[in-house]
């Protein structure tokens, strides 16, 4: 049987909250080992845990997306196909910040997060223009053999 509670903290009136009319961050934890309870979704209202909550997520989605940047960056062999991929994540973890994140985390962090994925960004920029000038001079050097050949 589910059920819904009101967890107010540090408050002992007796006044009753529809938990229906709550506006907060909604989440599914995860279940691990030694849990009690078990909990189908949690729903803060407390602007700066939502803040906190979130950073963490951003953090955790962010390193992951500088991994796979600094793999590709350091990789003398990539190609453009591995750098579109690390462009499309940087996407998506945009995508996600602007459309769940976005009403519920302060306008300063929000700009943070969006020039920290703006810096990984123009560095998968500048590593696709050097993938392509560097096929763009083997192209050259091998035109130029072939010339000399004949």
């Amino acid at each position: 049987m589910a059920s819904s509670y009101l967890i107010n903290k540090g408050h002992h009136d007796d006044s009753v909250v529809s938990i229906h009319e709550l506006d907060g961050y909604k989440f599914r934890p995860k279940p691990g080992k030694g849990n009690y309870i078990r909990v189908n979704e949690v729903t803060i209202v407390d602007k700066v845990m939502i803040d906190k909550i979130l950073s963490i997520k951003f953090d955790k989605a962010f390193k992951q997306v500088v991994a796979m940047a600094l793999s590709v960056i350091n990789d003398e062999d990539a190609d453009d196909d591995t750098v579109q991929i690390v462009l499309d994540e940087v996407e998506l973890v945009r995508q996600v910040l602007l459309n769940r994140y976005q009403r519920f985390i302060s306008y300063e962090k929000e700009q943070l997060f969006l020039k920290k994925l703006r810096l990984i960004e123009n560095e998968m920029r500048m590593k696709q223009v050097q993938i392509k000038q560097k096929a763009m001079y083997l192209e050259q050097q091998e035109t130029m053999t072939q010339g000399r050949s004949r």
